[in-house]
């Protein structure tokens, strides 16, 4: 069986690392090697990384040039056949790379995979279900199609398009992503894999409108060969939230992982509902 590499960027973050250590740990897929690098956290988040430590493949603490170098350091550390990478504000569904790895096995025919995600807030409360959209993966609206931590793809497209960009600070996963969709196929599966955590101190939150658009813009240039007009980005990002907001609601509801609060069914129903209507203030999430 095939064996998933598992790259944690930290920093700071103690207030959510253990939720993302403890989401891959205890994954259905037995096959994993898990690798945390930190970048020198002075916030307690080394003694969690120590606590689980014996079920860890590597791992560091020390400084290093952002988060997509310690992506890259983990990922040229690792073994595995597949590939992934999650924020250490961000958790995998139980049976996330399970149903990956079933995919990929079965079709050798596509390079990537990427689920769909549920958006929590800082207490691990759901705020709402964001399915992904199933088109326009190999088009530069691939930033609102794919959610990152839902993703999986293949060692050997990694290293034939030249792994993770260093010199970028926000949109590496829209590099990384843009360029291993121009080499062949990349399908969407209709499970939840990824819950992406919503807080305020976010680089998506905090950077988007600064250094995410400088990034994305210059990445649309270099990968996709000029600058998408931005009534056409505007009119797709309406139709990614439509899509979701529609959707939502058949969404087939994911196995909630351990370590967050459990929800109750009426819960859900109410946040589905209110995110319907248009009354909850989260719209949507990590689009570049």
């Amino acid at each position: 069986m095939a064996t998933v590499s598992i790259v944690t960027p930290s920093f700071n973050q103690g207030q959510y690392l253990e939720q993302t250590i403890l989401s891959v740990l205890s994954q259905s897929y037995p096959h994993i090697e898990y690798l945390i690098l930190d970048g020198g956290s002075t916030d307690g988040s080394v003694e969690i990384i120590k606590k689980h430590q014996a079920k860890l493949v590597y791992w560091h603490s020390r400084p290093d040039k952002g988060f997509a170098d310690a992506i890259a350091q983990g990922i040229q550390r690792s073994k595995g056949e597949i590939l992934g990478y999650l924020n250490s504000d961000d958790l995998l569904a139980p049976d996330a790379v399970e149903k990956a790895v079933e995919v990929l096995s079965r079709r050798q025919d596509v390079l990537m995979i990427y689920g769909n995600r549920v958006c929590i807030d800082e207490r691990g409360q759901l705020l709402y279900y964001q399915p992904n959209l199933p088109i326009l993966s190999r088009t530069p609206y691939i930033a609102m199609t794919i959610g990152q931590e839902s993703c999986f793809w293949r060692r050997e497209i990694y290293l034939k398009v030249g792994g993770i960009n260093t010199d970028l600070k926000f949109a590496i996963d829209y590099d990384l992503f843009s360029k291993i969709t121009l080499q062949g196929k990349v399908i969407h599966a209709g499970n939840v894999w990824g819950f992406f955590r919503k807080h305020s101190n976010s680089k998506t939150t905090a950077q988007y409108r600064t250094l995410g658009k400088q990034e994305s813009a210059a990445i649309q240039i270099s990968v996709w060969g000029k600058r998408v007009n931005r009534i056409k980005w505007l009119s797709v990002l309406l139709l990614m939230r439509f899509y979701a907001r529609c959707f939502m609601i058949f969404t087939k509801k994911p196995q909630w992982p351990a370590c967050l609060p459990q929800i109750e069914k009426r819960f859900i129903f109410h946040r589905i509902l209110n995110s319907l209507g248009g009354n909850h203030r989260h719209s949507g999430c990590r689009v570049l």
